[in-house]
């Protein structure tokens, strides 16, 4: 059953998640105000909602606008891009948390899990964003029509353990694998632009396969891996045989339209 806080503010990234978290608060009545980032969060996203524009850095004013709105409950939606030191512009809170986090010397997932336990700290409960839809994540199955078949569960299950080992060490979410060979990795730039640089790599025959799941110590209330319809879209494009991912820590936007779209396109989704 979903979590029912008090009221919710949201610290908004990039992508549908933040649209759908926001969506759902208010067709449920349940009021939620958000904090952007200038030059991260689309001006679309939280325009419908009370919101504050801040510059990323600026911990103070963030922690006095959801203490304004009474906030109880936080929880963080959508791509933030890490930023340079020379691109923060902090405050005295925000140079204080930054000394205690360590932005140059923890991974990505590391700054998270810190910056959750500061927000703990000050006394806000942070929540992850499936413990608000209930349908977020991938469920353990086959959602189409075309399976996976025996060649292709044995690339995913390469996959898989390459992606443990470099999750070990904060590298990527993804890879693209094709006949057992790794046809790139998921760095900086992201899914989507992983799945077009492979392109030129690709070998005859059986098709490729993205591959995503959650690193070891992925921190799942801040950062779960993501696939939907644009996933969806670029792996037609690029003519792979399906995607798969890990069930129960992997969000799947706009599942119906996805799922119709691979089904009608005969590529998988797999939730292993």
């Amino acid at each position: 059953m979903a979590l029912k806080p008090q009221i919710i503010g949201l610290i908004a990234g990039q992508g549908d998640l933040p649209i759908r978290l926001i969506e759902r608060c208010q067709a449920q009545g349940e009021p939620i105000v958000a904090v952007a980032f200038e030059n991260q969060t689309p001006a679309a996203t939280v325009n419908s909602i009370p919101h504050i524009w801040l510059k990323l850095g600026t911990v103070g004013a963030l922690l006095a606008y959801l203490r304004s709105q009474n906030v109880t409950h936080i929880v963080m939606a959508g791509a933030i891009k890490r930023p340079s030191l020379s691109e923060l512009s902090l405050d005295w809170m925000g140079t204080k948390l930054l000394a205690k986090v360590g932005l140059t010397s923890l991974g990505d997932d590391g700054v998270l899990t810190a910056i959750i336990k500061y927000l703990e700290g000050e006394g806000f409960i942070v929540i992850g964003a499936d413990e608000l839809l209930d349908d977020l994540l991938m469920p353990s199955q086959c959602l189409t029509k075309v399976h996976p078949t025996e060649a292709e569960l044995t690339d995913i299950q390469i996959a898989r353990q390459v992606l443990s080992k470099l999750g070990e060490a904060d590298v990527g979410q993804a890879l693209v694998i094709q006949q057992s060979l790794i046809l790139g990795v998921e760095a900086i730039e992201g899914t989507e632009n992983l799945i077009n640089r492979v392109h030129s790599y690709r070998r005859d025959g059986n098709k490729p396969i993205l591959v995503k799941m959650a690193k070891p110590q992925q921190n799942l209330k801040a950062d779960l891996p993501t696939i939907g319809l644009q996933t969806v879209e670029q792996c037609i494009k690029n003519n792979f045989a399906g995607i798969a991912v890990e069930a129960g820590k992997t969000q799947l936007l706009q599942q119906n339209e996805a799922v119709e779209l691979a089904n009608r396109e005969k590529i998988f989704i797999f939730g292993f």
